[in-house]
């Protein structure tokens, strides 16, 4: 645990149910400092008085100083009493608004006669002294669910310390020294006396993805209540506790996972990169992320002939590349059970984990593509169904696809999930700042074993081993390669793994793409208001080519996915047309390290016999496209005469005034394929078909760009997202977080009595203690909690041998409620809240 970061003084660990007692007396103008990384204010209804209590004691176990935390009345009580003795007269205080950050500071200042009570430097209480001796221990206690975190960080100040500014704890100066306190060495010390389940290295799309759906069934299967709320089937997190035990029964076994993601960079944006200030002058309509995008990437050693052409690099901080992507997001397949599983789930879900939107439509816009998806009998242009391009965003009506707002990236999800942890108290911790060097141990020829520890280099270079039982690489096509040869010990691919691991390994590659673009102006300026920005996308196969098919998108006054320095400035409305082409793994592109030890690549373009064929009908395509959208819409096409301030006005579009355009490898970050899983024959895989390494250890899993087969004709980020939550599911599978809570509240001025059925007598159950009938008492106001895995029936009976009953069905984390007894039902008696 990170306590006082900013103090300079040793701090002591305080668990619930214990004391602390003191080497020395403290003295009047001392302090006893509680720290509480966070804080839990949902009050604890399965006991009668919900008490969270920090205690000073003296040597006779006298309670000098009692401060008792009431969430149920909203009050803090403060109290003494001589021991064997009862309590004296109570002094309250309201607890309405008193924690007021993220964290938690109660302070107690010892005077000669009284004690005065700070909560987040703020004084709340004096406490006049009834018990006049010396305070020599501390004790921390709860009813059941505590407040505050288990444990709690304990300083003591002496009076000098107190008044001194190096003692004093400073606030935090970023989001960074705030939330991410924890170290590659404390955690490397943590992890040799409990392992961490999953150790996910990387947190852009693929480890950011994985490592929170993780952390969201961890809150599922730690529910401590059942939810008054449809929608507790998802995550609940508002019911969820560090401190807590894992849920509010008897049934105390623990199937959460510890869950360590190890961050090269730091934090460096707090969301994604377009919800932040942006220029003011935009120059163009290319996406603002590739101005923060080639401001922050950093690079890797390259030969020259690569180095002509490559334009990409990695970004380094919480979040990776996702921070700065393009938002545009078209689904790709996979071949056989992955395809099946992804069109059939996952691609759905992820959509839905990345706020994909579409804009409102207007008859304007369907005449529009009803225009283009025209085409005359034995046309040479391929065939097209024009739709909506999709984007991971939500745009400001009336324009639509003109300024991004609520652009998805992960380091929003795990950037909140440190700021509800971050001393890493809970079992899913984030580090960052923290290099993934290699796994160990090396793996040896012919011989599949397990990688035990993941090795870290922290930001001073040394090196700490954190011990895991499963490894999930996400550091990046190029990152992730990287570890795979650093863990070789210097030792070739083939040496080391075997020729079936060499043939694949490192051909990292990214596909063709084209672009045309041309200004244009409405000619009825009224019209550009009405149809606001418009973004399409649609499949087009060559099919006298060589049947592939790729991704065409227009962005029509609005924002394209391709780098700024890709379109001309203008002050003019502009017409983009970009396509993207698939390719197959570049055989001869290669990753290895040099002799510094530093990531080297060589990347080409895949072979592509057919490639003039396809860039001469995709020009002709383009012409096609911007010649119906100016006769549909009533715009003018222009053209820049670059050596003056007009245009050359252009009455229809011909293949002659306009220019294909290239962007060069790893220009809008798609490079991958340098860890695939098999292609769609079943061959060629150094992964299995759920991620995982089939050479040299058997608790090794990737899951970045770098096991794509094959490099797809669209951005593959959604693909990405959806077998980060395929392999989530792999590994945590959905039906251990359905074993959930269900709360019967008797809401009825009588006492009932309450059965639940167990329809599935293979599945986890949990019963609160019953009669030999199975009936459960439940007072008026109490409740009770059963748990199951699916939808079960209770019955409810007015007493212990009644036989009128009612009968409801209740679901696993939905509470329900009893607003009237059988016996004197005039209708409905028992409602699940729905």
């Amino acid at each position: 645990m990170s306590s006082f970061p900013t103090m300079a003084l040793k701090t002591e660990l305080l668990s619930l149910g214990n004391s602390y007692s003191f080497d020395k007396i403290l003295e009047a103008g001392s302090f006893i400092l509680f720290y509480s990384a966070t804080y839990n204010l949902l009050p604890d209804k399965s006991v009668e008085i919900d008490n969270t209590s920090i205690n000073v004691l003296s040597s006779e176990d006298d309670v000098l100083l009692h401060i008792s935390f009431r969430r149920a009345e909203n009050q803090i009580v403060f109290n003494s009493r001589l021991r064997n003795y009862g309590w004296g007269k109570e002094e309250r205080v309201s607890f309405q608004g008193v924690l007021s950050k993220t964290d938690a500071t109660v302070a107690v200042r010892l005077e000669t006669n009284s004690y005065t009570i700070y909560i987040d430097d703020s004084i709340i209480h004096t406490y006049s002294k009834r018990i006049l001796k010396d305070a020599q221990r501390i004790s921390y206690q709860t009813a059941r669910e505590s407040l505050f975190t288990n444990p709690i960080g304990v300083v003591f100040q002496t009076k000098e310390q107190a008044a001194d500014d190096e003692y004093k704890k400073k606030p935090a100066t970023s989001y960074q020294d705030a939330y991410f306190p924890l170290t590659p060495e404390g955690m490397a010390k943590e992890s040799e006396a409990e392992p961490f389940d999953y150790v996910i290295v990387g947190s852009g799309i693929g480890g950011g993805i994985l490592a929170t759906d993780l952390l969201d069934k961890n809150h599922l299967m730690s529910r401590v209540s059942a939810s008054f709320s449809a929608q507790a089937t998802k995550v609940a997190r508002s019911t969820w506790s560090l401190g807590a035990p894992p849920v509010s029964t008897d049934d105390k076994k623990d199937r959460t996972k510890r869950i360590l993601v190890i961050e090269r960079g730091n934090l460096l944006f707090p969301t994604h990169s377009l919800n932040m200030p942006r220029p003011t002058n935009r120059g163009t309509y290319g996406q603002m992320n590739d101005l923060f995008y080639n401001h922050f990437k950093q690079d890797w050693e390259m030969d020259d002939k690569t180095r002509k052409i490559w334009k990409g690099g990695p970004v380094y901080c919480l979040g990776g590349r996702s921070t700065v992507w393009g938002l545009f997001s078209p689904r790709t397949y996979f071949p056989k059970e992955v395809y099946q599983d992804l069109k059939k789930t996952y691609l759905r879900k992820a959509e839905e984990w990345m706020n994909i939107s579409y804009p409102r439509t207007l008859s304007l816009h369907r005449a529009l593509k009803d225009s283009l998806n025209l085409r005359p009998p034995n046309s040479p242009l391929p065939t097209t169904q024009w739709e909506w391009g999709r984007v991971a965003s939500e745009f400001g009506d009336p324009r639509n696809f003109d300024f991004a707002e609520g652009a998805f990236s992960t380091v929003d999800r795990l950037l909140e999930a440190a700021m509800d942890d971050h001393c890493g108290l809970g079992k899913f911790k984030i580090i960052i700042n923290s290099l993934a060097s290699r796994l160990e141990p090396m793996p040896a020829p012919g011989k599949v074993q397990s990688a035990t520890h993941v090795v870290v280099k922290d930001t001073k270079g040394v090196e700490h081993k954190i011990r895991t039982k499963n490894t999930v690489l996400c550091a990046g096509a190029i990152e992730s390669p990287s570890i795979l040869l650093r863990s070789m010990g210097g030792e070739k691919p083939k040496d080391t793994f075997g020729k079936g691991f060499s043939h694949n390994f490192g051909h990292v590659t990214d596909h063709y793409i084209f672009y045309v673009t041309l200004p244009f102006y409405y000619k009825d300026m009224k019209m550009r208001d009405l149809l606001g920005g418009v973004k399409l996308q649609t499949d087009i196969t060559f099919h006298n080519i060589d049947n592939s098919t790729a991704l065409a998108n227009i962005s029509l006054d609005a924002s394209s996915f391709l780098p700024r320095r890709d379109i001309p400035d203008s002050e003019l409305p502009q017409f983009i047309i970009a396509y993207i082409l698939p390719s197959q793994l570049a055989p001869d592109n290669e990753i290895k390290l040099d002799e510094q030890g530093r990531t080297r690549i060589k990347v080409r373009y895949a072979e592509d016999h057919k490639l003039e064929q396809k860039k001469t009908l995709l020009k002709d395509f383009a012409v096609d496209a911007m010649n119906k959208i100016a006769s549909s819409l009533d715009i003018q096409f222009v053209k820049h005469k670059f050596d003056m301030d007009d245009y050359v006005i252009l009455p229809e579009v011909t293949v002659d005034q306009i220019e294909l355009g290239e962007l060069g490898p790893g220009g809008v970050a798609h490079e991958l394929g340098s860890i695939p899983m098999p292609n769609a024959f079943n061959k060629n895989g150094i992964l299995d078909a759920n991620l995982k390494m089939q050479y040299g250890w058997d608790n090794v899993y990737v899951c970045d760009l770098s096991v794509f087969p094959y490099s797809p004709a669209a951005n593959p980020t959604l693909s990405l997202a959806a077998l980060s939550l395929r392999l989530s599911d792999h590994l945590v599978p959905p039906s251990i977080t359905r074993y959930q809570p269900i709360v019967v509240h008797n809401l009825c001025s009588d006492t009932v009595y309450v059965s639940m059925t167990r329809s599935n007598e293979a599945s986890l159950f949990w019963d609160p203690p019953s009669s030999k009938d199975n009936r459960a008492e439940i007072k008026s106001g109490q409740s009770l909690t059963w748990k199951r895995e699916q939808k079960e029936s209770i019955f409810v009976y007015s007493s212990q041998n009644g036989k009128d009953f009612d009968v409801q069905i209740v679901q696993p984390g939905i509470a329900a409620l009893i607003t009237e007894s059988p016996s004197r039902m005039s209708g409905t008696s028992l409602k699940a809240i729905q």
